[in-house]
């Protein structure tokens, strides 16, 4: 395995030299075990259906800007440890199969052989306890695009090993660092390699994944955005015809339901007055009155009328 190390010039050179390959941050969605990623909407964007969101956001630039404070953090907790972080986006690249990586951290350890690849995140209290802790034994375990992502870059970087260095910032503004080893295993990064090239061979073929219609439906009205001044036969397609039915049931549903909720709804704001909160025998109520600066508010539309269930009452009569 040959790789190349890029050190771009700024991140627009970074982000061109990331565009031709499947990264480490994404890889796990050719697994299908990635939680933001899926196979359709990467294969939309590799193919260029799809342009790539090269904006940075809000979690980026938190992990961005902490990464030297996780660095700092790690030096000063272990300083037996030896920690190279360079932050200059070095990208390592396998030219041949097409997978990146841009490496947080490295870091030689007296316990370790050989020096280890070190992956850099933060967390929200929240989002530690429900992604990161095993509810049953208590141990900090990274989620598997994590592992995988960690993984790819150790394999890239040639490393004997690889770490998460995770900081928790908690409720009280505090934070709380985690070094959680991942194992290298072997038959993953094989499958993984494996499921890469079938993704580029599918990107060569002309060839599309099936979406994840769960996850996939506004990544498909993105790629078919644009229409064209033709007529397609789809009279073979029994499936869609069925689809079709289904949604215009569905859509004449919606609007019959629709018109129901919009006559109800001055019954109960009436039954209400002036009051914003009243209660039934099972439902509590809330209207209160929308407030928007500047713009003209319509009568229909002055109150925001919220109903839910009485949370005293255990069995709801109806």
């Amino acid at each position: 395995m040959t790789i190349e190390i890029i050190r771009p010039a700024d991140r627009q050179a970074w982000l061109a030299a990331r565009g031709q390959d499947v990264t480490a941050s994404v890889a796990a969605a050719v697994l299908g075990a990635h939680p933001y990623t899926t196979p359709y909407a990467l294969w939309a964007e590799k193919t260029g259906r799809l342009s790539p969101d090269t904006e940075e956001t809000e979690a980026m630039e938190r992990g961005n800007l902490m990464e030297p404070v996780v660095v700092a953090m790690i030096r000063k907790r272990f300083p037996e440890w030896t920690v190279t972080y360079e932050n200059d986006r070095a990208y390592y690249r396998d030219g041949i199969r097409r997978i990146g990586a841009t490496p947080d951290a490295f870091i030689d350890r007296a316990d370790r052989v050989g020096t280890g690849n070190c992956q850099i995140k933060t967390a929200s209290e929240d989002a530690f306890k429900e992604f990161w802790l095993d509810p049953d034994t208590g141990d900090v375990v990274p989620p598997t695009w994590i592992a995988v992502q960690a993984i790819t870059e150790a394999q890239l970087t040639g490393c004997a090993w690889a770490c998460v260095a995770l900081v928790v910032i908690t409720w009280r503004g505090t934070f709380q660092l985690h070094i959680i080893d991942v194992p290298i295993h072997l038959r993953l990064w094989n499958r993984l390699v494996a499921k890469v090239e079938e993704f580029w061979a599918m990107v060569a073929s002309g060839e599309e994944p099936e979406p994840d219609w769960q996850r996939d439906g506004a990544v498909v009205m993105d790629v078919y955005r644009d229409s064209m001044p033709e007529r397609r036969d789809l009279t073979g397609n029994t499936e869609l015809d069925m689809l079709v039915h289904q949604y215009d049931r569905a859509r004449v549903e919606a609007a019959s339901a629709k018109a129901v909720v919009e006559q109800l709804r001055p019954h109960i704001i009436r039954a209400l007055g002036n009051a914003e909160i009243g209660e039934t025998t099972n439902w509590q109520i809330s209207a209160r009155t929308a407030h928007r600066s500047g713009h003209f508010v319509p009568a229909s539309q002055s109150r925001v009328l919220r109903v839910k269930p009485r949370k005293d009452i255990e069995h709801a009569s109806f």
